[in-house]
């Protein structure tokens, strides 16, 4: 029975039990509540980037760049970044072993310091496979971890490598039209379509490296424009370098010589000269010069690699590339009306193309008299490859300039008509005589059947320390094909060329030996893919229309001194 004492007691003790349900509810909830905060800061710090990863950079897709058939040139792909936490790796060394049987291209050494390094985040390598991918993942190394990346790459390797140029971690442009073209290329995916021709492009490349090779020479650059509308078909320059190895180039590979590099062009400056001599009308092709002695520019001596056994005129001056002739013809010229040509063809500034690998011409900008008398022969004024070709494309395209291109963007070229169309069809029957004429420098040129127009050049080196240096020269060679109605231009440069005394045909290391037979093997190659078939060269009017009088007539006494 129930004691009136018990029953009383009843409540007290209900209500003690109620306070430790109670503490022990809230006990029971807190626990609950950290295991929630637990897993909810977990999964949190899931989503955000580890610790490890810290300092990784994500690349943006980029639009494609191709070559103007569509051939892609530069792509963004999807990729993984291989890294590892060294603070989780076990048997670093063993680990790092692994890895380099996986990726034999990597460094054992340098594998072996990452993984033994005491950072949280090393980055191993940047993989596209999912080959390797997969290898890597099941090797079972503990640390190794993966973060999902876009890379850029390029399918053609080192083809017009110095053109596309490349990007950084970020997916930044960092050369050529990746940097030149940036904002348009992370802004859309619509691709770029560059005027350069892969196949062109690979036959100017192997041509120019065999010359390199066999002279032993340090360097070399190489063009192809099509003279109608100003599109580069093919830049080159040598050494270059894999695109997706960008960062293992050394600075001599990365150097742009076509686009970046200045040089003296010597001889094929002649052409430049004849052209404005004769449209100027101050002088005629059949005027006749005094280039049977050297003359004298100051203390200077202009003097010819070959002295003529009597006065010449002005097409025998071409065809013999005379310095002393083309002297004496920039005299009559004069300084202010060779510089406005020079002004017109583009060759005094920068020439306006989508990469900042572009070069400011060097000339004194006062144009006095003796760079007027040395830039007739080509030396007192440095251009890039790219600029020579343009100017002579003029020459040569019935005196209409047009600004180099290498994108294709449908808008229509802009032409400034220089030269009278009579002066361009002048200066192609002398280019031609330069190629077929027995005297003539650039023999080795003449591709059969493509009736190849140009002119050599040679110019001496300078030293470091002032005057030239002996045998070390730069060879060159530009022409045009076919002259008697231009469509393409090449132009070839070998920079320091070596005799190779053992050869008998090549002991010289001139514009006529070295560059003009590289240029004659590319246009044979090239011409098909172009879709220039041969022409019969014996036709009458073809003939007819390269005929040229070298006949010695209207002497005019200007051997007076400079």
């Amino acid at each position: 029975m129930w004691s009136n004492e018990n029953f009383i007691l009843a409540p007290i003790e209900v209500k003690h039990a109620r306070q430790r349900l109670l503490i022990s509810g809230i006990f029971i909830i807190s626990i609950f509540l950290y295991i929630v905060s637990q897993i909810f800061t977990f999964s949190f710090q899931e989503k955000k980037e580890p610790l490890y990863s810290r300092g990784l950079i994500s690349q943006n897709i980029r639009a494609d760049i191709t070559d103007r058939n569509g051939n892609i040139l530069a792509t963004s792909i999807p990729a993984w970044s291989v890294f590892v936490d060294p603070k989780e790796v076990l048997e670093p060394n063993k680990s790092a072993k692994i890895l380099h049987k996986l990726m034999p291209e990597k460094d054992l050494g340098t594998l072996i310091q990452k993984l033994n390094s005491n950072k949280r985040y090393e980055e191993i390598d940047r993989i596209s496979s999912p080959n390797r991918h997969q290898l890597i993942l099941e090797s079972g190394i503990t640390g190794v971890h993966f973060t999902k990346i876009n890379t850029r790459l390029y399918p053609k390797g080192d083809i017009a490598s110095h053109i596309l140029g490349n990007v950084n971690r970020d997916g930044k442009g960092q050369a050529g039209v990746e940097i030149g073209l940036n904002n348009r290329l992370s802004s859309s995916l619509d691709p770029i379509r560059l005027t350069i021709d892969t196949n062109i492009q690979f036959i100017v490349q192997s041509e120019l490296k065999k010359q390199i090779d066999f002279f032993d020479a340090s360097s070399g650059a190489g063009i192809v424009l099509n003279v109608r509308n100003g599109e580069i078909l093919a830049a080159s320059s040598l050494p270059n370098f894999d695109v997706n190895y960008f960062g293992e180039a050394s600075e001599e590979q990365l150097f742009n010589r076509a686009t970046l590099g200045n040089y003296e062009m010597g001889s094929t400056f002649k052409l430049i000269n004849t052209a404005i001599a004769i449209d100027s009308g101050l002088v005629k092709l059949e005027d006749v010069f005094d280039t049977t002695k050297p003359i004298f520019l100051g203390k200077h001596k202009i003097e010819d690699f070959r002295y003529l056994k009597k006065p010449a005129n002005v097409a025998q001056i071409l065809v013999n590339s005379s310095n002393i002739g083309s002297a004496l013809i920039a005299k009559v010229i004069g300084p202010k009306i060779q510089k406005r040509y020079f002004d017109l063809l583009e060759l005094t500034k920068a020439p306006n193309l989508p990469i900042l690998e572009i070069s400011q011409p060097i000339y004194d900008r006062n144009w006095p008299k003796s760079t007027s008398i040395t830039a007739s022969y080509g030396y007192g004024i440095a251009v890039s490859p790219v600029q020579l070709a343009s100017a002579i494309a003029c020459i040569f395209n019935d005196g209409k300039f047009i600004q180099p291109k290498l994108i294709i963007d449908n808008q229509k070229e802009v032409e400034k008509k220089i030269f009278k169309s009579d002066t361009s069809l002048k200066l192609r029957k002398l280019a031609r005589a330069v190629v077929t004429h027995p005297d003539g420098s650039g023999k080795k040129a003449n591709a059969y059947g493509y009736l190849v127009g140009g002119k050599t050049g040679t110019a001496e080196k300078v030293s470091v320390n002032g005057g030239f240096k002996k045998n070390t020269n730069l060879a060159s060679f530009v022409g045009a094909f076919p002259i008697h109605e231009p469509k393409y231009l090449v132009l070839v440069l070998i920079d320091e060329p070596k005799p190779q005394i053992k050869q008998l045909n090549h002991r010289y290391t001139t514009g006529g030996h070295v560059a003009a037979p590289v240029v004659k093997e590319i246009i044979r190659k090239i011409a098909p893919v172009l879709n220039v078939h041969p022409i019969d060269t014996n036709l009458p009017n073809i003939e007819q229309e390269l005929e040229l009088n070298l006949l010695n007539t209207n002497f005019r006494k200007t051997n007076a001194p400079l």
